[in-house]
């Protein structure tokens, strides 16, 4: 018998560097798998129109996706709790799949139709897994850089795949065929990931008379960006098509879209840390009014690159108003709030994100397919209204009580803090073995 026998833990100290290449497997089978949503998202309505369907045709698709996703909203947190990170991930991957299978086989846009829906479930419910494996994996340190390089990393791909999609024939199947390569290559990645399984997120609570009482601003923000960003993500490719420009021209514009993002929500970001981001989002509100009304003005007269411009000036405003109005509501919320709060806010952008591009897609079977922007420009119109009405209300908050702005998109489903509910309980939250400090 041995006396005295004592155990001891080892923990592996790492490095900022190592705790990014540790997530790196998760970041990069997303952005991966983002390349094949672009190549779909440009193939989609351009196909169906040279198939000689009607534009809200091609337009109906983007309220299937909105309305998958708002069901994957609810279903991943079960699925989770039922069966882990790891085979969840693998299991929403495979929808996908199939999904892509369904539209390079089909020719019929009522099979695409449920084919988008699936992808929608499946698309949401991929960001909430990886977004909690990502906060779990994370040190406080390195965590915000981690969810923007996530971000970037996801819409940078997904204009680039839609670029790549204006290079390949669309007469045939090559572009679904292709994206259903890249996302079968997407699970390569976490199929060989060693990170540990974190705890599946808690039942998603759910309370929009809270919300409101704690932003106002953020969750009527939620609404109005679900559904204009949609709206303008939507009809995009299809309004440039009916204008007569080919594929390539049509990639070339949803990539520099997300250029646009970049360019102007990250430096817009970071002065609503210096000043009331109220006034930032009256500013980008305005400005989303302001270019969506110069594009219905010039209907039909601007060149392409004209066009690209206000388009990803437009969008960048839009992706503005999301990210911001989110921190806002976090500056105003207490810890114990936030898991409450992200899911609110998740379900309320995925309302309006089905039910706005659902409504312009019956509006436009009988209206010609540029009214789509005063469309989006009156629900910006109206939120800029409501935002100088709150500031008139309440004040500020103090510089010290705000968050710190954090990049986003506006082109899917913001878990936020419900996909990591133990971030603001457990001191020890965001390590765990070899990814501590």
């Amino acid at each position: 018998m041995q006396e005295g026998l004592i155990k001891t833990k080892v923990t592996e100290v790492s490095t900022a560097r190592s705790r990014f290449l540790a997530v790196s497997g998760v970041i990069l089978s997303s952005t991966i798998g983002a390349t094949a949503s672009g190549l779909l998202f440009a193939y989609i309505p351009v196909k169906l129109l040279s198939l000689g369907f009607e534009p809200w045709v091609a337009a109906s698709m983007m309220p299937a996706v909105a309305f998958g996703g708002l069901a994957g909203c609810f279903a991943t947190g079960p699925l989770l709790r039922l069966s882990g990170h790891a085979r969840v991930f693998m299991l929403l991957y495979a929808l996908i799949v199939m999904s892509t299978v369904a539209i390079a086989y089909f020719e019929h846009p009522l099979a695409w139709l449920f084919a988008r829906m699936g992808y929608g479930f499946a698309i949401n419910g991929v960001f909430i897994v990886a977004q909690s494996w990502l906060h779990h994996a994370s040190t406080d340190d390195i965590r915000g850089k981690v969810i923007t390089v996530f971000y970037i990393s996801y819409v940078v791909a997904l204009g680039s795949g839609s670029f790549l999609a204006g290079y390949i024939d669309n007469t045939g199947n090559a572009i679904p065929v292709l994206a259903t390569a890249f996302i079968a290559l997407a699970m390569l990645p976490v199929g060989l990931t060693r990170l540990p399984q974190p705890e599946p997120p808690e039942k998603m609570p759910v309370n929009i008379r809270q919300v409101w009482r704690i932003s106002p601003v953020g969750l009527v923000a939620m609404f109005a960006v679900g559904g204009a960003t949609m709206l303008m993500q939507s009809m995009a490719p299809i309004y440039t098509t009916a204008l007569g420009y080919g594929p390539k021209e049509v990639g070339l514009l949803m990539l520099l879209m997300q250029i646009g993002l970049i360019a102007i929500q990250m430096p817009m970001g970071a002065l609503s840390d210096r000043v009331d981001r109220r006034i930032v989002l009256a500013l980008v509100s305005a400005g989303a009014v302001v270019i969506a009304l110069t594009a219905f003005a010039t209907h039909g007269t601007l060149g392409l690159a004209a066009l690209i411009l206000i388009f990803a000036i437009w969008n960048g405003f839009n992706e503005t108003i999301y990210s911001v109005s989110s921190a806002l509501a976090n500056d105003r919320a207490d810890p114990s709030d936030y898991v409450m709060l992200s899911s609110t806010q998740m379900i309320a952008w995925s309302l309006a994100a089905f039910i706005v591009p659902a409504t312009a897609t019956a509006i436009l079977a009988f209206m010609p397919i540029q009214f789509f922007m005063p469309m989006a420009a009156g629900i910006s119109a109206v939120f800029f209204l409501f935002v100088l009405y709150r500031m008139r209300q309440r004040r500020d908050v103090e510089a010290e009580e705000k968050e710190t702005f954090q990049t986003v998109t506006a082109q899917v489903a913001y878990p936020g803090d419900y996909s990591n509910p133990d971030a603001y309980e457990d001191e020890d939250a965001g390590t765990s073995e070899g990814l501590v400090n």
